[in-house]
């Protein structure tokens, strides 16, 4: 079985990934090989082929997981903003320039 190389999953994504990315996607897509074949024993499963796809997966879904990770943090910084006063009113917090008023 060969190493699975950045490029080929690159291939298949049709875009550039990060060094670490492909790094973080490859471990994560060798867990999940040794899991499979654990469960169904098919020889196919430990074929390089299907080590990249796996591996193409897990890239999308990290940078899936990464975005919504951000998006979230982002809608909660937003929120902090926005802070209620002592009666429930909404309140402002944001500052504005001079320019702006």
């Amino acid at each position: 079985m060969g190493e699975v190389r950045k490029e080929e999953v690159q291939e298949l994504l049709g875009f550039g990934i990060s060094d670490e990315q492909f790094e973080d996607a490859l471990g994560c897509a060798k867990r999940k090989q040794r899991y499979i074949y654990s469960r169904e024993e098919r020889s196919v499963v430990l074929q390089n082929w299907y080590l990249v796809k796996l591996t193409e997966e897990y890239v999308r879904i990290n940078a899936f997981s990464r975005f919504t990770m951000d998006l979230c943090r982002t809608l909660f910084d937003m929120e902090k903003e926005h802070q209620f006063n002592e009666h429930g009113a909404l309140s402002d917090n944001h500052i504005l320039a001079d320019s702006a008023l």
